[in-house]
């Protein structure tokens, strides 16, 4: 008996901070829902062919830029998900996420391609996250990539060149 006071206590502290997680969660959509919904046209439906990929990844998350802490919660650019990544001959880049919408960067769109330590639900230090830096409305993001090959993911870099 003299535990159960204890562990009960334990319990509810648990459950008031995971409905504080909630909240803030649930604010920090509001607060981002004027951000225009993602496309998540195929490359085909665009009128490319593929140039690389479909190249095996993990979506990491996609943050404000310059803000590697402050995630973007809207239209579940938030989620962390196994992804598969695939270049078109335009520049376009589509990102299939597993158990979520897919997403499209149309090149016009990508201002930036770079490596990092990471972001909100990664950080591995050194540059093994792949940070492609885009506009989406008036809002610039950066969506981190965690890809399976070291290959690919110097091969994404250097598309900085051709963007």
């Amino acid at each position: 008996m003299q535990q159960l006071v204890p562990v009960l206590a334990l319990a509810a502290l648990f459950v008031v901070i995971l409905a504080l997680m909630a909240r803030g969660w649930r604010r920090r959509g509001r607060s981002q829902q004027d951000l225009p919904a993602p496309s998540a046209a195929t490359l085909p439906q665009l009128g490319e062919d593929t140039e690389i990929g479909p190249l095996a990844a993990i979506y990491v998350s996609t943050v404000l830029a310059g803000r590697p802490l402050e995630r973007v919660v809207a239209h579940g650019l938030g989620q962390r998900a196994a992804a598969e990544v695939t270049v078109g001959s335009g520049g376009t880049w589509h990102i299939d996420r597993e158990g979520t919408r897919s997403l499209t960067v149309p090149a016009s769109a990508v201002d930036e391609i770079t490596a990092g330590p990471g972001m909100a639900g990664k950080f591995i230090g050194g540059d093994g996250v792949l940070i492609l830096r885009w506009r989406l409305g008036d809002q610039l993001l950066d969506t981190g990539l965690r890809l399976a090959r070291r290959e690919d993911h110097d091969l994404l870099l250097s598309r900085k060149e051709h963007s």
